[in-house]
């Protein structure tokens, strides 16, 4: 009995969240997304001027961007420039991509960004299972879908450093049909965009619309996960550091009660 105790403890997760360097975080800050349409929709941010956006993701809170839901706090204005929305009837999932304009709300040009989602987190989207969410001030873009699914087919929350052009494909212009214009600053400045094909709505602030038939302003020498992969790293290191300690403790504690 008291093998299977030792055996049970070892295996139990050691690790609920992911490390973060944030000091700001708060149990009454708002962690429900959503997505109605192109103009209706909620999504994590990191607070003004934090960055980097991914060693902060735990003290991320829900803004919204038309009506605020869920307690979520009102997206800045001029923030969100374009917004495209898709719903997949099939695969069961929504989302909204589209361009920011990140000096808004004070944040690095030089900051890859970082991903907010409902694994690790006690976040969630109305009316789904799982979602992902990213934001990359470098590239001046955002991304966020929700899933039906719990698996990593739709929403994959294990690549966060591919950016928001892999984890979430669709597109990410303005309403005109260009590319999402990095920040000043941002090594993406003079980058070559990468169309990929895609069929969304996008509309700015005010209630304009256009569809556009490509999209993904993809900077060849730009990729979300510089920050989240050190933060990514952390977790790894640490997880196995606590597990090893925690083991070692079981062990012993066993072998003297046996």
């Amino acid at each position: 009995m008291k093998k299977a105790l030792l055996i049970a403890a070892i295996a139990a997760p050691v690790f609920a969240y992911e490390p973060v360097t944030c000091t700001t975080k708060n149990k009454t800050q708002p962690i429900i997304t959503s997505i109605d349409s192109a103009n209706q929709f909620c999504t994590f941010m990191t607070g003004y001027a934090v960055a980097p956006v991914a060693p902060n993701e735990g003290c991320g809170a829900v803004y919204c961007y038309g009506q605020q839901k869920n307690g979520g706090l009102k997206m800045p204005d001029g923030y969100i420039l374009s917004t495209n929305y898709l719903k997949n009837d099939t695969a069961q999932y929504v989302q909204v991509t589209g361009c920011i304009n990140s000096a808004v709300w004070a944040q690095d040009p030089l900051d890859d960004g970082g991903q907010m989602d409902s694994h690790g987190w006690p976040y969630s989207c109305v009316g789904y299972k799982k979602f992902v969410s990213l934001l990359e001030p470098a590239t001046n873009t955002f991304c966020i879908r929700c899933c039906m699914s719990t698996d990593n087919s739709d929403c994959n929350t294990s690549i966060s450093t591919k950016g928001c052009w892999n984890v979430i494909p669709g597109v990410y212009t303005m309403a005109d049909g260009s590319a999402c214009k990095p920040p000043a600053g941002s090594p993406n400045a003079t980058a070559t965009p990468i169309i990929t094909t895609g069929t969304a709505t996008a509309s700015v602030p005010g209630g304009a619309t256009a569809t556009g038939s490509s999209a993904g302003a993809n900077p060849t020498n730009g990729s979300n996960g510089n920050n989240k992969n050190a933060a990514d790293s952390i977790m790894s290191s640490a997880s196995t550091s606590l597990f090893a300690g925690v083991a070692a403790a079981l062990v012993a504690v066993a072998a003297a009660t046996l």
